[in-house]
């Protein structure tokens, strides 16, 4: 477990891809419709930021800074959702990554990508 200041420079996405939903609403082709995309920050289901919406792209940069007090922290949570036009916005992709594994890291090695 992890208390203290989490710190999260959210750099980009690369490679994502139209959601089955987005396809369906899509004017043209489905498989070139870019999304717009954001990022929600979560701690043990507690939603703590949420990135700003990049409009069109499937390769957004978003380059935002987020920091916040965790106390008994076990897993950080970063989802990617669609803004969708109409309600609910749409999953795209997530990871979960145990505050174990981020305190494990060599102290230098201050970026990483997860898949």
């Amino acid at each position: 477990m992890f208390t203290g200041t989490m710190r999260i420079n959210l750099r980009e996405a690369q490679g994502l891809r139209p959601t089955d939903c987005s396809k369906r609403h899509a004017f043209g082709k489905a498989d070139e419709q870019p999304l717009d995309p954001y990022v929600t920050i979560d701690v043990d289901d507690v939603h703590v930021a949420q990135s700003t919406t990049k409009q069109k792209t499937f390769d957004p940069v978003w380059n935002e800074y987020f920091e916040n007090q965790v106390e008994n922290a076990r897993t950080l949570t970063l989802t990617v959702f669609h803004d969708a036009a109409i309600p609910p916005d749409v999953f795209v992709a997530n990871v979960c990554v145990p505050f174990e594994e981020l305190l494990a890291r060599e102290k230098d090695e201050s970026d990483f990508w997860v898949s």
